[in-house]
């Protein structure tokens, strides 16, 4: 069976919203697939370091975001996954225990023993944010992450759990609410990126997984594929922009541009013939070598990359066998290199394959939606967020036909964006 799911990611920079069609295992035979219905990105205003400072602003950016959207998938979107910051997250490892319902393991189960296990662990002043399981047991058989069907008496689980105080992330959520939006769920977002790039490799190792952002680089700390630990770098992408523009003069769309489709992360790789002759804010006729842009923008992601790796060791002790960067400005051609020089053998950028979403910035709002997949499977919950009578318009042949050529324009269009 088909689940469709919208994930929300409000960053300082941009909004990324990702509509996504999950399905079944059991449909293809191998593992569960994740068709990209929409992935767009919007300018973000009102918010800044993870902090709202115009509250109409960001609702109005969060407005265009979700009509540019709707546009492309001609439904209405009144239900989200949301991510949130986890600047002042706590985790902490906690045990439940519940009587088994039935003869055997039920999803119904699993929601209880969550229940008993988040009981009493965080006061009046934090919200519950996620309760990801380490592993379940029945009875005194050896513990596993898939307790569906099994039987027994007794249902243990050992989990993280997740909090954050409620004046952090209440602002964010009120902010959606006040649009209309349904929230299902919450999420870090470094929680979610990992659900991004988790392999079966991964899941079963120590790493880290850091995200550079617009003005805010998050650091994870991941045990087989749970996040331990966090921490986070009040710097990001827009130094980079601010770099540029204050060494040659120009504005900052003008800065980004050249970042986005001139300039290189790695100076070794940048032509020495190659130039740009712009006009300044100054009024005067510059020339910007491709070399010279490259250091610049190299200089200030070596001192990012070296921060997250400071604050790695500072989180844990313990050997890491990865660390994966992510980002909207790891795209930017070569900036594999400066990782794997900043960080080491172990370090690599990732690259954003999924169809659709090719791009390093849709990474926390692709992984909501497949963290929110694998809940309700364990869950046995049957939830789309969308109604049957949208769905059935969406995909049925006859309704196809009826589209219009602008909205079949829309629709290539968005995949040759992405």
């Amino acid at each position: 069976m088909s689940h469709i799911y919208t994930g929300l990611d409000i960053g300082n920079g941009n909004i990324k919203i990702v509509v996504v069609n999950a399905s079944d295992s059991s449909e293809n035979g191998n593992e569960d697939t994740y068709h990209i219905l929409a992935a767009t990105s919007t300018v973000s205003l009102g918010m800044k370091k993870n902090v709202i400072y115009d509250e109409k602003k960001l609702k109005s950016s969060l407005l265009n975001a979700i009509k540019k959207t709707e546009d492309i998938i001609g439904m209405k979107i009144k239900e989200v996954i949301l991510t949130l910051p986890a600047n002042r997250a706590s985790m902490t490892m906690e045990n439940g225990m519940v009587n088994i319902k039935g003869e055997t393991v039920t999803g119904r189960d699993i929601e209880a023993v969550i229940k008993d296990t988040v009981r009493d662990t965080y006061d009046e002043t934090r919200e519950l944010v996620s309760c990801l399981p380490i592993s379940f047991t029945i009875d005194d058989e050896p513990s596993s992450l898939e307790p569906l069907g099994k039987s027994g008496e007794k249902l243990f689980l050992k989990a993280v759990v997740a909090t954050s105080p409620k004046e952090e992330i209440y602002p964010i959520i009120n902010i959606v609410r006040s649009v209309g939006i349904n929230i299902v769920d919450i999420v870090y977002n470094t929680q979610a990126d990992y659900y991004t790039v988790a392999s079966s490799s991964l899941d079963r190792k120590m790493g880290a997984i850091i995200n550079v952002g617009t003005d805010i680089t998050s650091v994870g700390v991941f045990n087989k594929g749970i996040m331990i630990k966090n921490s986070y770098i009040p710097v990001g992408s827009s130094s980079v922009d601010k770099d540029i523009v204050f060494i040659y003069k120009i504005k900052k769309e003008e800065a980004k541009k050249l970042k986005e489709t001139f300039a290189l992360s790695s100076s070794r790789y940048a032509d020495h013939n190659d130039d740009i002759k712009m006009i300044n804010s100054e009024n005067k006729n510059i020339t910007i070598n491709q070399v010279q842009i490259s250091e610049i923008i190299e200089s200030r992601l070596k001192e990012i990359l070296k921060l997250a790796k400071n604050e790695i060791n500072r989180l844990t002790k313990r050997e890491i066998s990865y660390i994966i960067v992510v980002g909207g400005i790891s795209e930017i051609a070569g900036f594999n290199y400066i990782v794997e020089s900043v960080l080491g053998k172990y370090a690599s950028c990732f690259n954003m394959k999924t169809l659709g979403a090719r791009h390093n910035m849709f990474t926390s709002a692709l992984g909501s939606c497949k963290y929110f997949d694998k809940k309700c499977k364990l869950k046995e919950k049957d939830i789309n967020m969308f109604s049957d009578d949208e769905l059935n318009s969406f995909i049925s042949p006859k309704k196809k036909n009826q589209v219009n050529e602008t909205m079949i324009n829309k629709f290539f269009s968005h995949f040759l964006d992405n």
